[in-house]
């Protein structure tokens, strides 16, 4: 999640915090942080949320990362700003949620980093959450609705002809009955694979497509259109593997994300290189290592917690 992103007074106690940090901070900016501070309730709560998210976050930090971010020197501010982003967001962004800022992070069912989970629901419907998943319930009358906010989910629907099950995304639905399914959200779309029986998929201004046992479809929010079976492994994570055939690496850092504390990033030209194979999401640590060795990558991070991937220098 960017900086561009996040609630404005976040992002503002980010860079005050940053440049208080850096050792630069003249009189007339400490008179301008003053009047910011005392606003607004809004920016006197991030910012006590910041510095008390940023104390924890530098404890758990190996001494080296703290060693770098005591250091003088002309990118400190730069370093510091980054470091506090991923202090306030990147080791959970659910520290906003509870102080007025960030409500709708609030899910029926989620699940925390690296931490996959099943569920009951109470029509007897079992669900499995990938890590970092968020899921809210809709049970009425005519139709059971589960709305996937972020992350994976599959499920065993329990058989109910007069209650239909849907899955919800942004970028479209899928409803089912009496069947097995899993649905998991992406950057630009959602993913759907059928495990048993058939479901059916659909986005809004598009005719309908029904997919059977083996079968995927990619809904954009504007489109469906089938995947190629091979792919169907791709929800391998319920077991807490990654299965790509010719994918971006992106796509394989994408899936690491639930499963590491910290901040991830890619450069566009790392992602976009090609990659198959079969990866642990429970030990992303190796995963990383695997994907170094088998890349032209380089994998730095500086801070412990902040993972920086890019093409290797030749």
């Amino acid at each position: 999640m960017s900086a561009g992103h996040l609630p404005p007074a976040v992002a503002e106690a980010i860079e005050w915090l940053a440049l208080q940090r850096s050792g630069h901070m003249s009189a007339v900016e400490q008179q301008h942080f003053e009047q910011w501070l005392h606003a607004s309730d809004d920016n006197r709560q991030a910012w006590q949320r910041l510095e008390q998210r940023l104390g924890q976050a530098f404890s758990q930090a190996p001494e080296q990362s703290r060693e770098l971010l005591l250091r003088a020197g002309a990118g400190r501010r730069h370093l510091l700003r980054g470091a506090l982003g991923i202090a306030g967001l990147g080791l959970g962004a659910g520290w906003l949620h509870g102080q007025g800022l960030w409500p709708h992070l609030a899910a029926d069912l989620q699940t925390g980093v690296a931490q996959r989970r099943p569920f009951t629901l109470v029509d007897g419907s079992r669900v499995l959450l990938n890590a970092g998943s968020r899921v809210d319930l809709d049970f009425k009358a005519q139709q059971r609705t589960l709305i996937l906010h972020e992350g994976a989910l599959n499920i065993e629907v329990a058989a109910d002809p007069a209650r239909p099950l849907v899955v919800r995304t942004r970028f479209g639905e899928a409803r089912a009955l009496g069947t097995q399914f899993s649905v998991a959200l992406a950057k630009h779309g959602a993913q759907v694979w059928v495990q048993s029986s058939r479901v059916q998929v659909s986005v809004a201004h598009a005719a309908p497509l029904e997919l059977r046992a083996g079968q995927g479809a990619w809904l954009d929010g504007h489109s469906v259109r089938r995947l190629d079976p091979s792919q169907a492994r791709a929800a391998a994570w319920e077991d807490g593997l990654l299965e790509v055939h010719d994918q971006p690496l992106d796509t394989v850092i994408q899936a690491l994300r639930p499963y590491r504390h910290g901040w991830m990033r890619i450069t566009p030209e790392a992602g976009a290189l090609r990659v198959s194979g079969v990866f642990r999401l429970d030990d992303s640590e190796q995963t990383l290592r695997t994907l170094q060795e088998v890349l032209p990558i380089s994998v730095r991070q500086p801070l412990g917690w902040w993972t920086h991937i890019d093409l290797r220098a030749q």
